[in-house]
């Protein structure tokens, strides 16, 4: 859960090109993960899977924080995400919903519902990005044919 009042610095990942609709993203940390979207024989998860994956992810990250604070065993716990998209383009969510699966002893219903709702609309910073004005800078650089230095 994040404190609101500490501002965090900014986060860079950088997405490599590496053939077709192949990408690699390359964290800060230098680690990496495969963006594919391809529809044969992929090798990563497409932009948008990416997204299902990062909103379960960080309402999870939040929930197992709540239940550690509680001192809750985690037997097991899944978050199986469903995003529904229109058509045309752009394609963003329209709906996102969420099944969370626990085995937790000691965690009552009411309990697991307060704190996936509290991680979803209140502490998941993806969910919040999704629904926030966002403001997008771009910077190009482009190295042109005539401006390269020459090979040998």
């Amino acid at each position: 859960m994040s404190d609101a009042t500490h501002p965090t610095p900014s986060q860079r990942t950088t997405v490599h090109h590496l053939v077709d609709k192949r990408f690699v993203g390359i964290g800060e940390d230098g680690l990496r993960l495969p963006i594919d979207g391809e529809t044969y024989a992929k090798t990563g998860l497409s932009p948008m899977q990416l997204v299902l994956n990062a909103v379960g992810a960080c309402a999870a990250y939040d929930v197992v924080e709540m239940l550690r604070k509680r001192r809750l065993e985690i037997r097991d716990y899944t978050v199986d995400v469903e995003g529904e998209r229109p058509d045309g383009t752009p394609r963003p969510f329209t709906k996102i919903r969420a099944v969370h699966r626990f085995d937790v002893p000691g965690l009552d219903e009411r309990t697991a519902r307060r704190f996936v709702e509290l991680a979803t609309t209140k502490y998941c910073s993806v969910a919040a990005s999704l629904k926030a004005e966002l403001e997008f800078e771009v910077e190009l650089l482009h190295e042109r044919a005539d401006e390269a230095p020459e090979r040998r």
